[in-house]
């Protein structure tokens, strides 16, 4: 590792390190595109790898053929710098399995970043050269300043690395970005130097080019502390007593959508921040340049806690037209254990509001849970069967993530054991997004499959109800995951052929669902 390190700092003294930033299985990853920017607008040489993507509910580990095409592509590039975003504990084996690929097959320095490299430290510097902790721009534009200008890189802040007399040495973290409004944006159209990677196909350009929808942030970190996000962590061990929160000015974001937009005619935006903004005055600022400035409809991810009419209508009014929102389980679950305490009725009349609104709603709800009963399954399922259509449901898997306060929850009380924390497994590479297929008891796969048929206007409630007393299907469910099976195709079909009609099928949603045997409830 050493030798590698001297490699790299010998290499690129001068004139800086030629950069490959990698994403993993996520090409709408934001970190990686903020990243390259901010390289590039610091005069860096960088190149965008998107390594693989996930097909609907699987995600398949990487084949020789990928991992020769990404050394290929490192040659013709010339990168000496590998940077791998970790944003998932559940990526972490897969960053293992390329990061030997690249040490067995070249000379470059491979570091690591993100989410599971901050907060698994002492773990990830075991395989990778060098890791960056906490917010990375800042720190991976000062490490390529420092190589370029022939400085001391050990003294970096953010930054973990092996000296050649086996230290570890240990950097603090700098301060969080209080002004976010000072980074620089993403950046999808000026550069050729990006690529898809997926099985013996090597794609020029950014993958989400010309999608119709346009992601993007107007925030950093959460309000709030759910049990199961990487958030409660980061803001009470990673940065304590810092600001962790923090919104871009809606001037801001107009300025990055009309850049790209520039460039290509998306249809919507999505705001894809923890939870959009409420804070009133930026509210009201923001429901009055949006519409001017852009005019576009778009989607924004929200807490039930912070949803009231007077808010929600100046979005609407502003060209708000869905929102995505969790739900998780039952009032008894989700309080008890991901420490968000909403009463049942608050859900329902939110639902109600939305409908008022003509603003969809797509819930999102949490199963495979350790301390859920069927009382608690029931109740969910009686919840949702009084929500208005139209209306989605996003059904996910409980994942644990290493560091989060569910995770340490769980295993002090002896109800999970380490092997049931992500990354020591990869749950996610078959189980993140519920498919019934999956060997769980039968008791919940008869709940799942009723609660997922409840956003389809077209089965009947009377009858889901009526299955719901069954006491044979709850022991034998399969005739009941057939039957979800079939709205749920009925539903994607006429999704598909809606989104085809109006020019949004694109070639990543093909991909993602083309296979169904895999196929995912919604």
């Amino acid at each position: 590792m050493a030798q590698r390190l001297d490699t790299l700092i010998s290499a690129t003294r001068g004139r800086g390190p030629r950069v490959g930033i990698l994403s993993m299985y996520d090409v709408e990853n934001n970190a990686v595109r903020i990243l390259a920017a901010t390289l590039r607008q610091g005069g860096h040489a960088v190149t965008e790898l998107y390594f693989k993507d996930w097909i609907s509910n699987h995600i398949d580990p990487a084949a020789d053929v990928e991992l020769e095409n990404l050394l290929k592509l490192m040659e013709k590039e010339g990168i000496d710098l590998l940077c791998i975003s970790i944003r998932a504990s559940a990526y972490y084996q897969q960053a293992k399995v390329i990061t030997r690929y690249v040490h067995e097959n070249s000379s470059a320095a491979v570091l690591w970043g993100g989410m599971h490299p901050t907060l698994m430290g002492p773990q990830c510097i075991e395989d990778a050269d060098l890791i960056l902790q906490g917010e990375g721009e800042l720190a991976l534009l000062d490490l390529c300043d420092r190589l370029r200008d022939g400085e001391d890189v050990t003294v970096t802040p953010n930054l973990w690395l092996r000296l050649d007399d086996g230290r570890l040495v240990k950097n603090k973290l700098r301060p969080l970005v209080e002004n976010l409004d000072t980074l620089a944006y993403r950046d999808y159209f000026s550069h050729d130097n990006k690529y898809f990677l997926w099985g013996k196909n090597v794609a020029p350009g950014d993958p989400m080019h010309g999608d119709p929808v346009f992601q993007m942030m107007g925030s950093r970190g959460c309000i709030y502390k759910c049990s199961y996000c990487y958030n409660s962590t980061y803001k009470k061990d990673v940065y304590p007593g810092q600001k962790w929160f923090r919104v871009r000015s809606p001037a801001s974001m107009v300025k990055e959508i009309k850049e790209n937009r520039a460039h290509w005619g998306f249809k919507r935006i999505r705001f894809d921040d923890e939870v959009f903004n409420f804070q009133y005055d930026w509210l009201v600022d923001f429901c009055k340049v949006y519409p001017k400035e852009v005019g576009l409809p778009f989607e924004i991810f929200i807490e039930p806690k912070l949803v009231n009419e007077e808010r929600m209508t100046m979005l609407r009014d502003a060209g708000l037209v869905s929102v995505y929102m969790g739900v998780q389980s039952s009032e008894r679950v989700t309080g008890h254990l991901y420490d968000r305490r909403v009463k049942n009725q608050t859900i329902g009349d939110i639902a109600q509001l939305y409908h008022k609104l003509g603003v969809k709603p797509h819930f999102q709800l949490i199963f495979d849970d350790p301390v859920s009963t069927e009382e608690d399954r029931r109740k969910l399922f009686e919840m949702i069967s009084t929500f208005p259509h139209p209306f989605d449901l996003y059904l996910f898997s409980m994942t644990v993530f290493p560091g989060s306060e569910l995770n340490h929850k769980l295993l002090e009380s002896g109800i999970i054991s380490e092997y049931d924390v992500e990354g020591a497994n990869a749950k996610t590479f078959y189980q993140h997004r519920i498919n019934l297929e999956y060997p769980r008891p039968t008791e919940e796969t008869f709940w799942i499959a009723l609660t997922q048929m409840l956003s389809k206007p077209f089965v009947p409630r009377p009858l889901l109800r009526g299955l719901a007393k069954s006491e044979f299907l709850k022991q034998h469910p399969w005739p009941l995951i057939k039957m979800a099976h079939a709205a749920n195709y009925v539903k994607m079909g006429t999704t598909a052929a809606k989104m085809a009609a109006d020019g949004e099928m694109t070639k990543t949603l093909m991909r993602r669902w083309a296979s169904f045997d895999r196929v995912i409830t919604t």
